[in-house]
């Protein structure tokens, strides 16, 4: 059965918000990533510092789904009519936008063939793979409930190693494939995410001086988002032009940082009982929010000069991100006043 500490539902709500504005700082601090110039090492130190946000996400996921007992069509029926939804409406809604603008789908069976083939914006990836990710939870589950500390770890730490192999792989220029050689494709995925949020809940609830815990975890993320930040500009350097390839959300330095963000917005949010009802309606809101950023950001940034002026990138960036969060989960808000919009936001 899950365990859960007196403050548990806000400091998810806390945890969750923090990850979806994390995501739109990591957007807006991706615009000025793909050239070195002036405003370059902004945009990999706001971008280092945000990686974890995705984990985060899953993580959460991991925590609120894997300790419960419900038959597998019961999970079923309730997940899919949180995810598929928004999926086909917000799909819809970029598909309408982006032929607005001159982009052409062909007719309605060529619509439902790109809604099935993949996203139709990048960010709505997050959907698809959550999508798969469901059909594995029930299964999870029997692994995390049936399985003692010592093999959880064990669990952890092939799916850890599994998964940073081809960040390490591509850094040191190897060939070989063990993950295919071996067989050790199934523990390779943000699926793990899940188990490792579970675990990382339960280490949390184990903690006599949660303070000196949580600030333990502060100053390792500082750590870890500061080595993706230097290995980016190496890599990149090595590749001579911009590479992300430390910011895969399953490469080694993210991941690290992901434990420590989950522990810091967990402690900070069993914290802020004060708080708890902005906290639960602005949680509510937060999968609309992710929807619907991009959208938001590309009005704004076309209507504006934050990120095109003369403004310094160390405060034009934040300061894009407050915005266009703000701007998204106002709309949000607005939305879920009509009960239909409940069901895609």
């Amino acid at each position: 059965m899950q365990v859960k500490q007196k403050g548990f539902g806000v400091a998810m709500d806390t945890a969750r918000v923090v990850a979806c504005f994390m995501v739109v700082l990591l957007h807006v601090a991706a615009l000025n990533f793909h050239v070195f110039d002036e405003q370059w090492w902004a945009s990999n130190f706001y971008d280092s510092l945000t990686r974890s946000c995705v984990p985060l996400f899953l993580m959460i996921t991991g925590v609120l789904l894997l300790g419960k007992q419900e038959a597998m069509p019961v999970f079923f029926r309730k997940r899919f009519l949180r995810v598929l939804p928004p999926l086909v409406f917000w799909s819809l809604f970029y598909m309408i936008w982006n032929t607005l603008q001159g982009e052409r789908y062909g007719a309605w069976y060529d619509w439902l063939g790109e809604l099935l083939n993949g996203p139709v914006t990048f960010h709505l990836w997050y959907l698809y793979a959550i999508v798969g990710i469901y059909l594995f939870v029930p299964f999870l589950r029997k692994i995390w409930n049936a399985t003692g500390p010592s093999e959880k770890k064990i669990y952890l730490g092939v799916w850890a190693m599994v998964s940073c192999w081809p960040t390490i792989k591509t850094v040191l220029g190897i060939d070989a494939d063990l993950l295919e050689v071996y067989g050790v494709g199934p523990f390779f995925g943000l699926v793990g995410y899940l188990f490792l949020g579970a675990y990382v809940h339960e280490l949390y609830l184990q903690q006599e001086n949660k303070r000196q815990y949580v600030l333990g975890n502060a100053g390792l993320f500082a750590v870890f988002s500061a080595l993706t930040m230097v290995a980016t500009y190496a890599y990149s350097l090595r590749a001579g032009e911009p590479d992300p390839l430390f910011y895969d959300y399953l490469s080694p330095f993210v991941l690290a940082s992901s434990v420590c963000a989950f522990n810091i917005l967990y402690g900070l949010g069993s914290k802020s009982g004060d708080f708890a009802g902005p906290l639960k309606r602005a949680s509510a809101c937060t999968l609309g929010v992710y929807c619907i950023h991009i959208f938001i950001l590309q009005r704004v940034d076309d209507a504006t000069d934050i990120m095109t002026g003369d403004s310094s990138p160390w405060w034009s960036i934040p300061f894009m991100a407050v915005c266009v969060f703000a701007l998204s989960m106002a709309a949000i808000m607005v939305l879920r006043r009509f009960r239909p919009f409940t069901y895609v936001t």
